[in-house]
């Protein structure tokens, strides 16, 4: 049996490779997650699943799929044991690094200077540094 949070935890995956924030490897554990549905499950008894497979699925999209493919792991043990292998890679692929492209384009007037950026860990300052404090006096 597959618990509530690992549910969550399986919407929050699903999201970034349906939406292909998660890159190559992610667009392919979409369409690997998606042949296996279509393939072992058909589409009748799953029309939100489908729905969700047919177009990025949103949040609360991502949700009921990920409650779906739960319940579909409870009662098929093999099944079970595919989407746990899928998952493990399939998050892998969601949550690694991934690269990024920022454009500045079109009708854009930039004066000064530009930062663009994916992460930032730590302290962000931005202008001329402060002056270091002076000296004491010698005594």
């Amino acid at each position: 049996m597959v618990d509530p949070v690992t549910a969550a935890v399986l919407a929050a995956t699903v999201v970034p490779l349906a939406s292909g924030a998660a890159g190559e490897a992610g667009r392919q554990a979409w369409v690997s997650l998606a042949s296996v549905l279509r393939t072992r499950f058909g589409r009748g008894p799953a029309p939100v699943a489908a729905d969700a497979l047919e177009r990025a699925p949103d949040r609360p999209r991502a949700e009921v799929l990920a409650t779906h493919l739960v319940e579909l792991a409870e009662g098929d043990p093999e099944f079970r044991g595919w989407l746990h292998a899928w998952f493990q890679e399939a998050a892998a692929a969601a949550n690694s690094r991934r690269d990024v492209t920022n454009i500045v384009a079109g009708q854009a007037q930039i004066s000064g200077g530009l930062v663009q950026t994916h992460t930032i860990t730590g302290s962000l300052s931005f202008g001329v540094p402060p002056a270091p404090p002076p000296d004491p006096a010698p005594r």
